[in-house]
């Protein structure tokens, strides 16, 4: 076995195995509580609760990657041992034979519940049990995991909408930049407009989620020269082209607003799937 190989594998695939230690919070007592207005009370909440923190992984399929074992693979990488702060994992196939990562490329997903302890367990290095797990299934996939990709991951309807817990789904992008300084503040008109055209819709839509991905940290080009990345989630291509065809019948008003505020690229298609928590076991 060529070590240095491995060892430049183990580092680029994510890190598994890590350290479960975490600081005590701070407890208020009941001393001279602290009184703050209801906007204040807002503001603390969405600080504490805080969007997810996503990171993605550009992988190569190797000599030996197929649907079995890649499945094989992603099944026993769900018996190692995992930092409690990873909150869910997924795989995102493109249906183009090229994506921004390149020809032939697949990604994997990762979501924490912060930032911080994302950086923690990428530090605290892989364990023996992953590195023989990495050596084995080396030939089946590698992730570029030093170039990883990280993103606050807002998901601006999902109290609302009809979606429901799946282990495979499809992934529609738009990659996107503004196109001015109030970019921004248009985009979240926007979304408001958008969430009320879903509101109207009727009760048989399409499973269907988004997400609005901003960038949290240096990313990477080609990814950094988007502004946000726009995820539709559907249960299958066929409840896409039905979404898309309403929008364009019904949402002209909502995506002139879209278009005032941004240029994005695609759609650009994606077959996804569960890696964690273990499929097998949903």
């Amino acid at each position: 076995m060529n070590y240095l190989k491995l060892s430049i594998l183990v580092s680029f695939l994510f890190l598994v195995g890590c350290s479960d230690s975490q600081e005590e919070p701070e407890v208020m007592t009941e001393e001279e509580p602290e009184v703050m207005t209801e906007e204040e009370t807002e503001v603390v909440t969405e600080e504490e609760q805080g969007p997810p923190f996503s990171e993605y992984m550009t992988c190569t399929p190797g000599s030996d990657f197929s649907d079995e074992t890649a499945t094989m693979m992603v099944d026993e990488w769900n018996d190692l041992a995992f930092d409690d702060a990873l909150l869910y994992a997924a795989g995102h196939a493109p249906l183009e034979t090229a994506s921004l990562g390149g020809e032939g490329k697949v990604y994997w997903q990762l979501f924490w519940d912060s930032k911080e302890a994302a950086d923690a367990a990428w530090a605290s290095g892989p364990s023996e049990e992953f590195a023989a797990w990495a050596e084995k299934h080396e030939s089946v996939l590698t992730c570029d995991g030093e170039n990883r990709r990280g993103y606050d991951a807002y998901f601006p309807y999902s109290d609302k909408d009809n979606w429901e817990p799946v282990t495979d789904w499809v992934t529609y992008a738009h990659y996107c930049k503004f196109n001015d300084d109030d970019g921004p503040e248009k985009l979240r008109e926007g979304v408001k407009a958008f969430n009320t055209y879903l509101d109207n819709q009727a009760d048989d839509v399409a499973p269907f989620r988004y997400g609005v991905y901003m960038h949290n940290g240096d990313n990477p080009e080609p990814y950094a020269s988007y502004d946000f990345f726009w995820m539709n989630y559907y249960a299958d291509h066929e409840g896409a082209k039905t979404s898309y065809e309403r929008f364009a019948n019904e949402g002209a008003d909502v995506q002139a607003m879209f278009d005032a505020s941004a240029t994005c690229e695609g759609p650009n298609p994606s077959n996804s799937y569960q890696f964690y928590p273990d499929p097998d076991d949903a």
